[in-house]
Order: structure tokens, then sequence, then C-alpha cells
């Protein structure tokens, strides 16, 4: 069939030696597709309906996971603040920007952390995912991301927490690292960092994008123990 297609060429002496189905069969084998009456069909999702309904009428069978599997991506936080303090411990307003360095800023960790959480969307089915709309395996692969903080050797960084429903490759870790890039310069992290935190009596404005030496790094390029992901909600 798919020497008579005329759509690929070929070496005619090779013929007998292509082994298409034997290609075939490990590709199906690696992707989530069946054939149908009208011809192959590939499934880039993660709506579990849907799963049913393509199992159910063509057969398709979804490869899951026993339990989802979470990766973190780490990214240093930029913060200030427009409040100085006198001699007496008193704070001011100040015309300029203050920053707010790595050793305060991690004792407001709880404060940041219930500031992202009441920016998130009200349906975090997919968290920011939701704005993700490429039909590529990365969609399908990544159940949801959400944005965190976290300490790391006394600093405070951003964290993006990804759910995954299979393993990343090189070229979807690159791919789904832009996206979330995007969301912290433009999207998600420009609303972000215009919305005053109350952190101990402080007016402190955090942004997920202005550091100088801005990067988004794996646990395991950033040479640490990647820690487990717990939903936390710091004071009001």
């Amino acid at each position: 069939m798919i020497c008579e297609s005329g759509r690929f060429e070929y070496d005619e002496n090779l013929k007998d030696y292509i082994d298409f189905k034997t290609y075939g069969q490990d590709k199906i084998s690696r992707e989530t597709g069946a054939f149908t009456s009208k011809g192959y069909l590939l499934y880039h999702g993660y709506d579990m309906e849907m799963q049913g309904i393509l199992n159910k009428n063509i057969g398709l069978k979804i490869k899951e996971l026993h339990e989802p599997q979470e990766l973190k991506l780490y990214m240093p936080l930029k913060a200030v603040t427009y409040q100085d303090e006198n001699d007496y411990g008193d704070l001011y307003q100040v015309d300029y920007e203050i920053d707010v360095y790595s050793e305060e800023l991690s004792s407001y960790e709880d404060e940041i952390r219930t500031a992202i959480i009441n920016h998130r969307l009200d349906d975090e089915k997919r968290g920011m995912m939701y704005y993700y709309d490429e039909p590529d395996t990365v969609n399908a692969k990544v159940q949801k991301y959400l944005f965190d903080v976290e300490v790391i050797d006394g600093e405070l960084m951003g964290v993006a927490v990804l759910t995954l429903n299979a393993p990343l490759n090189q070229g979807e870790l690159i791919k789904i690292k832009e996206a979330i890039e995007g969301q912290c310069s433009d999207g998600f992290g420009e609303g972000l960092e215009q919305r005053e935190i109350k952190c101990n009596g402080k007016e402190v404005y955090v942004s997920l994008w202005n550091s100088h030496d801005w990067s988004l790094k794996t646990a395991e390029e950033m040479g640490i123990t990647e820690q487990k992901y717990e939903m936390k909600f710091g004071g009001m």
C-alpha cells in the first residue's frame, strides 16, 4: 500500500528488504493511535471521557500511568518594594524601587504562595495548560501545571509544578519550557507582578520573570533533589 500510494520515493531494489509492517507496529506501540476505515487516527489529548469513547468505538487504547508523575521547573524571583524603613523601624513610601533580597524574601514564602494561589484560575483541572492550544504530545503528556514558590538553599524561587501523564522527551521539555516562559513574562507573571503582596506590613511586588539571571531549570539541571509537591495554603 505504501509503495503503491506514489507518495514516497524509494529505491526499487530495496522494496523486498523494507519491513513496513514491523515499522508500523513499532510506531503504533509508541503512539496513541489506531487504524480506522478513514485511515490512521492519532489522539493527542488528556480527556478521559474522550479516551473512553475512542476505545469503545475504534479500539484505540490509551496508555495510562498507574499514577501521575510530577516534574518541577525552577526560576529565580525578582521582588521590589516602594517602602523604606526609617531608623525607628517605621515604613514610609518612596517613589523608587527597592530590591527585596533573598534572605528577606524567603521569610515571606507563605504570603507569596497565598498571592499566587489567589491569582490562579478558578478551574484548575488543567491549570495553566488551559492556555496551551497546540494539539501535540506536550498537550497529551502534561496533564496540568501550576505556579508556586519553594525555598532552595535559602533562596525563595518560583516553581512551575507539572503533573505528567508520561515522561517528556527533550524536545517536549524545551517546548513546555517555552510555554511557561511566555506565561512568566506576559501572562500569569505579568498579572502577578502588578499585585501588591502584604508581607509583614510591607507591600512587596513579585515577578516570575524580571530577574537579571533568569532561567528555567529542572531539579536535575540545578543539581538539587526535587521535593514532593503538596498543595499549600499560606496564611491570609
